[in-house]
Protein backbone atom coordinates (compact mmCIF):
# COMPACT_ATOMS: atom_id res chain seq x y z
CA UNK A 1 0.00 0.00 0.00
CA UNK A 2 1.30 3.46 -0.96
CA UNK A 3 1.22 6.20 1.57
CA UNK A 4 -0.17 9.66 0.84
CA UNK A 5 3.38 11.08 0.85
CA UNK A 6 4.52 8.51 -1.76
CA UNK A 7 1.56 9.30 -4.03
CA UNK A 8 2.23 13.02 -3.75
CA UNK A 9 5.93 12.56 -4.61
CA UNK A 10 5.02 10.37 -7.61
CA UNK A 11 2.55 12.92 -8.97
CA UNK A 12 5.10 15.72 -8.47
CA UNK A 13 7.74 13.78 -10.36
CA UNK A 14 5.37 13.10 -13.26
CA UNK A 15 4.43 16.78 -13.41
CA UNK A 16 8.09 17.78 -13.56
CA UNK A 17 8.74 15.34 -16.42
CA UNK A 18 5.74 16.65 -18.37
CA UNK A 19 6.83 20.27 -17.84
CA UNK A 20 10.37 19.45 -18.98
CA UNK A 21 9.16 17.66 -22.12
CA UNK A 22 6.76 20.52 -22.93
CA UNK A 23 9.54 23.09 -22.58
CA UNK A 24 11.91 20.98 -24.70
CA UNK A 25 9.34 20.57 -27.48
CA UNK A 26 8.67 24.33 -27.41
CA UNK A 27 12.43 24.94 -27.65
CA UNK A 28 12.66 22.66 -30.70
CA UNK A 29 9.75 24.49 -32.36
CA UNK A 30 11.41 27.87 -31.82
CA UNK A 31 14.78 26.55 -33.03
CA UNK A 32 13.20 25.07 -36.14
CA UNK A 33 11.41 28.33 -36.92
CA UNK A 34 14.66 30.27 -36.52
CA UNK A 35 16.59 28.05 -38.93
CA UNK A 36 13.74 28.16 -41.42
CA UNK A 37 13.75 31.95 -41.34
CA UNK A 38 17.54 32.08 -41.65
CA UNK A 39 17.40 29.71 -44.61
CA UNK A 40 14.90 31.92 -46.42
CA UNK A 41 17.02 35.02 -45.93
CA UNK A 42 20.56 33.73 -46.26
CA UNK A 43 20.49 30.33 -47.87
CA UNK A 44 21.18 29.25 -51.43
CA UNK A 45 17.48 29.53 -52.25
CA UNK A 46 17.42 33.34 -52.10
CA UNK A 47 14.73 34.35 -54.64
CA UNK A 48 16.79 37.11 -56.34
CA UNK A 49 19.87 34.86 -56.59
CA UNK A 50 17.84 32.02 -58.11
CA UNK A 51 16.25 34.50 -60.52
CA UNK A 52 19.64 35.82 -61.63
CA UNK A 53 20.95 32.27 -62.08
CA UNK A 54 18.07 31.55 -64.46
CA UNK A 55 18.59 34.83 -66.31
CA UNK A 56 22.31 34.19 -66.80
CA UNK A 57 21.84 30.64 -68.09
CA UNK A 58 18.92 31.49 -70.40
CA UNK A 59 20.63 34.60 -71.79
CA UNK A 60 23.88 32.77 -72.49
CA UNK A 61 21.93 30.02 -74.23
CA UNK A 62 20.19 32.57 -76.49
CA UNK A 63 23.50 34.25 -77.25
CA UNK A 64 25.42 31.09 -78.12
CA UNK A 65 22.85 28.78 -79.75
CA UNK A 66 21.27 31.18 -82.21
CA UNK A 67 22.39 33.41 -85.10
CA UNK A 68 20.33 36.34 -83.81
CA UNK A 69 18.04 38.66 -85.76
CA UNK A 70 17.22 42.31 -86.41
CA UNK A 71 13.81 43.87 -87.07
CA UNK A 72 13.82 47.53 -88.14
CA UNK A 73 11.12 50.03 -87.27
CA UNK A 74 8.96 51.41 -90.06
CA UNK A 75 8.10 55.10 -90.51
CA UNK A 76 5.36 54.79 -87.88
CA UNK A 77 7.63 53.28 -85.23
CA UNK A 78 6.21 49.76 -85.61
CA UNK A 79 8.24 46.62 -86.23
CA UNK A 80 8.78 46.09 -89.95
CA UNK A 81 8.51 42.29 -89.95
CA UNK A 82 8.78 42.09 -93.74
CA UNK A 83 12.36 43.35 -93.53
CA UNK A 84 13.45 41.33 -90.50
CA UNK A 85 16.75 39.52 -91.00
CA UNK A 86 19.26 37.24 -89.32
CA UNK A 87 22.07 39.33 -90.85
CA UNK A 88 21.98 41.81 -87.97
CA UNK A 89 25.77 42.01 -87.85
CA UNK A 90 25.90 43.72 -91.26
CA UNK A 91 24.18 46.88 -89.98
CA UNK A 92 26.00 49.79 -88.36
CA UNK A 93 25.32 51.03 -84.84
CA UNK A 94 22.93 53.81 -85.88
CA UNK A 95 20.83 51.47 -88.04
CA UNK A 96 20.59 48.88 -85.27
CA UNK A 97 19.45 51.60 -82.88
CA UNK A 98 16.41 52.11 -85.13
CA UNK A 99 15.02 48.65 -84.56
CA UNK A 100 14.98 45.60 -82.31
CA UNK A 101 17.98 43.28 -82.23
CA UNK A 102 18.54 39.94 -80.53
CA UNK A 103 22.28 39.23 -80.54
CA UNK A 104 23.36 35.75 -81.56
CA UNK A 105 26.90 34.51 -82.14
CA UNK A 106 26.40 31.10 -83.74
CA UNK A 107 27.62 30.43 -87.26
CA UNK A 108 27.98 27.21 -89.24
CA UNK A 109 28.34 23.89 -87.42
CA UNK A 110 27.61 25.57 -84.08
CA UNK A 111 30.90 27.47 -84.07
CA UNK A 112 31.36 31.06 -82.99
CA UNK A 113 30.93 33.36 -85.99
CA UNK A 114 33.70 35.95 -86.38
CA UNK A 115 31.52 38.56 -88.10
CA UNK A 116 28.78 38.28 -85.48
CA UNK A 117 31.38 38.55 -82.73
CA UNK A 118 32.65 41.78 -84.29
CA UNK A 119 29.03 42.93 -84.65
CA UNK A 120 28.54 43.14 -80.87
CA UNK A 121 30.40 46.47 -81.03
CA UNK A 122 27.44 47.89 -82.97
CA UNK A 123 24.92 47.07 -80.22
CA UNK A 124 24.39 49.34 -77.23
CA UNK A 125 24.41 47.76 -73.79
CA UNK A 126 20.71 48.60 -73.36
CA UNK A 127 19.89 46.83 -76.64
CA UNK A 128 21.96 43.81 -75.64
CA UNK A 129 20.10 43.48 -72.34
CA UNK A 130 16.68 43.93 -73.91
CA UNK A 131 17.47 41.62 -76.83
CA UNK A 132 18.37 38.75 -74.50
CA UNK A 133 15.05 39.13 -72.68
CA UNK A 134 16.48 40.49 -69.44
CA UNK A 135 14.45 42.88 -67.24
CA UNK A 136 15.08 46.62 -67.44
CA UNK A 137 16.76 46.71 -64.01
CA UNK A 138 19.38 44.13 -64.97
CA UNK A 139 23.00 44.93 -65.77
CA UNK A 140 25.49 42.65 -67.50
CA UNK A 141 29.17 42.07 -68.15
CA UNK A 142 30.32 40.08 -71.17
CA UNK A 143 33.82 38.62 -71.56
CA UNK A 144 34.99 36.57 -74.55
CA UNK A 145 38.57 35.31 -74.53
CA UNK A 146 40.81 32.71 -76.16
CA UNK A 147 41.81 29.89 -73.81
CA UNK A 148 43.30 27.35 -76.26
CA UNK A 149 45.27 28.13 -79.42
CA UNK A 150 48.18 26.76 -81.45
CA UNK A 151 49.59 30.29 -81.18
CA UNK A 152 50.65 30.68 -77.56
CA UNK A 153 50.65 34.47 -77.95
CA UNK A 154 46.86 34.40 -78.40
CA UNK A 155 46.06 32.43 -75.25
CA UNK A 156 44.28 34.80 -72.86
CA UNK A 157 43.56 37.30 -75.64
CA UNK A 158 40.36 39.27 -74.97
CA UNK A 159 38.11 39.28 -78.02
CA UNK A 160 35.45 41.32 -76.21
CA UNK A 161 35.02 42.74 -72.72
CA UNK A 162 32.52 45.32 -71.52
CA UNK A 163 29.67 45.89 -69.10
CA UNK A 164 29.03 46.88 -65.51
CA UNK A 165 31.30 45.70 -62.70
CA UNK A 166 29.87 43.16 -60.27
CA UNK A 167 31.68 45.02 -57.46
CA UNK A 168 28.74 47.45 -57.38
CA UNK A 169 26.13 44.66 -57.36
CA UNK A 170 24.17 43.39 -54.37
CA UNK A 171 23.25 40.20 -56.24
CA UNK A 172 24.92 38.54 -59.22
CA UNK A 173 25.12 35.33 -61.21
CA UNK A 174 27.51 34.08 -63.86
CA UNK A 175 27.28 31.53 -66.67
CA UNK A 176 30.00 30.45 -69.08
CA UNK A 177 30.42 28.27 -72.14
CA UNK A 178 33.26 27.04 -74.36
CA UNK A 179 32.94 27.38 -78.14
CA UNK A 180 35.18 26.90 -81.15
CA UNK A 181 36.32 29.87 -83.21
CA UNK A 182 38.13 28.56 -86.26
CA UNK A 183 40.77 26.33 -84.63
CA UNK A 184 40.78 28.00 -81.24
CA UNK A 185 38.76 27.39 -78.08
CA UNK A 186 37.01 30.47 -76.77
CA UNK A 187 35.37 30.99 -73.37
CA UNK A 188 32.25 33.14 -73.17
CA UNK A 189 31.43 34.49 -69.70
CA UNK A 190 28.16 36.32 -69.06
CA UNK A 191 27.49 37.99 -65.72
CA UNK A 192 23.99 39.19 -64.84
CA UNK A 193 23.56 41.41 -61.80
CA UNK A 194 21.89 44.50 -60.36
CA UNK A 195 24.91 46.82 -60.43
CA UNK A 196 23.20 49.57 -62.41
CA UNK A 197 24.52 51.14 -65.62
CA UNK A 198 27.00 53.88 -66.32
CA UNK A 199 27.13 56.26 -69.31
CA UNK A 200 29.32 55.24 -72.23
CA UNK A 201 33.03 56.04 -72.05
CA UNK A 202 33.29 58.79 -74.67
CA UNK A 203 36.41 60.98 -74.71
CA UNK A 204 37.82 63.87 -76.73
CA UNK A 205 40.70 62.05 -78.39
CA UNK A 206 41.97 64.75 -80.78
CA UNK A 207 41.14 68.30 -81.88
CA UNK A 208 42.37 71.15 -84.07
CA UNK A 209 41.69 74.67 -82.83
CA UNK A 210 43.39 76.61 -85.65
CA UNK A 211 43.39 74.89 -89.07
CA UNK A 212 44.79 76.29 -92.29
CA UNK A 213 42.87 79.26 -93.66
CA UNK A 214 39.70 78.13 -95.36
CA UNK A 215 39.41 74.78 -93.57
CA UNK A 216 37.16 73.88 -90.61
CA UNK A 217 38.03 73.34 -86.97
CA UNK A 218 37.36 69.79 -85.79
CA UNK A 219 37.04 67.57 -82.74
CA UNK A 220 37.38 63.78 -82.69
CA UNK A 221 35.40 61.73 -80.15
CA UNK A 222 36.30 58.14 -79.31
CA UNK A 223 34.07 55.45 -77.78
CA UNK A 224 36.39 53.48 -75.51
CA UNK A 225 33.75 50.92 -74.58
CA UNK A 226 33.21 47.54 -76.22
CA UNK A 227 29.47 48.13 -76.72
CA UNK A 228 28.10 50.93 -78.90
CA UNK A 229 27.26 54.30 -77.35
CA UNK A 230 23.82 55.84 -77.80
CA UNK A 231 24.63 59.48 -78.63
CA UNK A 232 21.32 60.80 -77.30
CA UNK A 233 22.01 63.09 -74.34
CA UNK A 234 25.67 63.76 -75.21
CA UNK A 235 26.76 67.33 -75.89
CA UNK A 236 29.81 69.50 -76.62
CA UNK A 237 30.48 73.07 -75.61
CA UNK A 238 33.18 75.75 -75.59
CA UNK A 239 33.68 78.61 -73.15
CA UNK A 240 35.08 81.39 -75.38
CA UNK A 241 32.97 84.31 -76.67
CA UNK A 242 30.34 83.85 -74.00
CA UNK A 243 30.15 80.08 -74.32
CA UNK A 244 28.18 77.84 -76.66
CA UNK A 245 26.82 74.33 -76.07
CA UNK A 246 25.07 71.88 -78.39
CA UNK A 247 23.70 68.36 -78.15
CA UNK A 248 25.29 65.84 -80.51
CA UNK A 249 21.90 64.47 -81.53
CA UNK A 250 20.65 61.00 -82.37
CA UNK A 251 22.46 57.92 -83.59
CA UNK A 252 25.05 55.61 -82.10
CA UNK A 253 28.82 55.20 -82.17
CA UNK A 254 30.21 51.67 -82.33
CA UNK A 255 32.51 50.39 -79.61
CA UNK A 256 36.12 51.32 -80.33
CA UNK A 257 35.14 53.74 -83.12
CA UNK A 258 35.57 57.49 -83.49
CA UNK A 259 33.32 60.26 -84.79
CA UNK A 260 34.19 63.69 -86.14
CA UNK A 261 32.64 67.00 -85.15
CA UNK A 262 33.44 69.58 -87.81
CA UNK A 263 32.88 73.25 -88.51
CA UNK A 264 32.00 72.31 -92.11
CA UNK A 265 31.73 68.60 -92.99
CA UNK A 266 31.84 69.22 -96.76
CA UNK A 267 35.40 70.57 -96.39
CA UNK A 268 36.44 68.18 -93.63
CA UNK A 269 39.23 65.66 -94.16
CA UNK A 270 37.98 62.31 -92.91
CA UNK A 271 40.32 59.35 -92.64
CA UNK A 272 37.73 56.80 -91.62
CA UNK A 273 35.02 58.04 -89.23
CA UNK A 274 31.54 56.62 -89.91
CA UNK A 275 29.84 59.59 -88.23
CA UNK A 276 30.55 63.26 -89.04
CA UNK A 277 28.60 65.90 -87.11
CA UNK A 278 28.19 69.52 -88.19
CA UNK A 279 29.00 71.84 -85.27
CA UNK A 280 29.48 74.88 -87.48
CA UNK A 281 25.80 75.80 -87.56
CA UNK A 282 25.69 75.88 -83.75
CA UNK A 283 28.76 78.14 -83.68
CA UNK A 284 30.87 75.81 -81.54
CA UNK A 285 33.41 75.17 -84.29
CA UNK A 286 34.65 77.63 -86.87
CA UNK A 287 34.92 77.29 -90.63
CA UNK A 288 36.77 79.29 -93.23
CA UNK A 289 37.53 82.77 -91.89
CA UNK A 290 35.06 82.34 -89.01
CA UNK A 291 36.66 81.23 -85.75
CA UNK A 292 34.86 79.14 -83.18
CA UNK A 293 37.59 77.93 -80.84
CA UNK A 294 40.12 80.37 -79.42
CA UNK A 295 43.58 78.82 -79.77
CA UNK A 296 44.97 81.03 -76.99
CA UNK A 297 42.44 80.53 -74.21
CA UNK A 298 39.40 78.26 -74.33
CA UNK A 299 37.71 75.24 -72.78
CA UNK A 300 36.14 72.26 -74.54
CA UNK A 301 33.52 70.40 -72.50
CA UNK A 302 31.99 66.98 -73.20
CA UNK A 303 28.72 66.50 -71.30
CA UNK A 304 26.13 63.80 -70.74
CA UNK A 305 22.52 64.28 -69.60
CA UNK A 306 20.75 61.47 -67.75
CA UNK A 307 17.70 60.18 -69.66
CA UNK A 308 14.40 61.52 -68.39
CA UNK A 309 15.86 63.94 -65.85
CA UNK A 310 17.44 67.38 -66.10
CA UNK A 311 20.77 66.30 -64.65
CA UNK A 312 23.84 67.01 -66.77
CA UNK A 313 27.35 65.97 -65.80
CA UNK A 314 30.69 66.92 -67.30
CA UNK A 315 32.34 63.82 -68.69
CA UNK A 316 35.57 65.51 -69.86
CA UNK A 317 36.95 69.04 -69.89
CA UNK A 318 39.95 70.38 -71.81
CA UNK A 319 41.07 73.82 -70.67
CA UNK A 320 44.00 75.46 -72.44
CA UNK A 321 45.70 78.83 -72.06
CA UNK A 322 48.29 80.89 -73.96
CA UNK A 323 51.21 78.90 -72.52
CA UNK A 324 50.04 75.85 -74.49
CA UNK A 325 51.33 77.70 -77.57
CA UNK A 326 48.97 76.07 -80.09
CA UNK A 327 50.22 76.72 -83.64
CA UNK A 328 48.25 76.85 -86.87
CA UNK A 329 47.41 73.50 -88.50
CA UNK A 330 48.56 71.58 -85.43
CA UNK A 331 46.30 68.89 -83.98
CA UNK A 332 46.47 67.85 -80.34
CA UNK A 333 45.85 64.19 -79.44
CA UNK A 334 45.19 62.98 -75.91
CA UNK A 335 47.81 60.75 -74.27
CA UNK A 336 45.76 60.06 -71.14
CA UNK A 337 45.86 61.67 -67.70
CA UNK A 338 44.52 65.09 -66.79
CA UNK A 339 42.98 66.57 -69.92
CA UNK A 340 43.77 70.16 -68.90
CA UNK A 341 47.51 69.44 -68.59
CA UNK A 342 49.37 70.33 -71.79
CA UNK A 343 51.98 67.60 -71.19
CA UNK A 344 49.21 65.01 -71.65
CA UNK A 345 48.62 66.07 -75.25
CA UNK A 346 50.78 65.12 -78.20
CA UNK A 347 51.01 67.27 -81.33
CA UNK A 348 51.06 66.53 -85.02
CA UNK A 349 50.83 68.51 -88.25
CA UNK A 350 47.41 68.08 -89.92
CA UNK A 351 46.41 65.41 -87.38
CA UNK A 352 44.56 62.18 -88.11
CA UNK A 353 40.86 63.13 -88.15
CA UNK A 354 38.67 60.04 -88.16
CA UNK A 355 41.29 57.44 -87.31
CA UNK A 356 43.00 56.47 -84.06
Amino acid sequence: MHTARQITNSEGGMTAVIEFLTAFVLFLIILSAFFSLAGLQLGSNHPRTDQLDDYALESLQRLTTDAGWYTPYDEFGNRDLANATTEWHRYNATNLLNGVVQPGLTGTLGQLDTERLDGIANITQDQFIKGLGLPSWASINLTIRVIESSDSNRIGLLLFQDGASRDAAANSAVAHRLMMLNYETVEIILEVHDAGRMPAHLVISEFMAEPELGYPEWIELENRDGFAANLTGWGIGRSSSGGVHSLIGNGALAGGDVMLCSGKPSLQENQGADVVLDLGLSGILGRGAIDGLNKYDDTLTLTWTYPGIAQTETSMEVNWVTSWDIDNNIALYWLGGGASNSSNWGRSTDGTPGIL
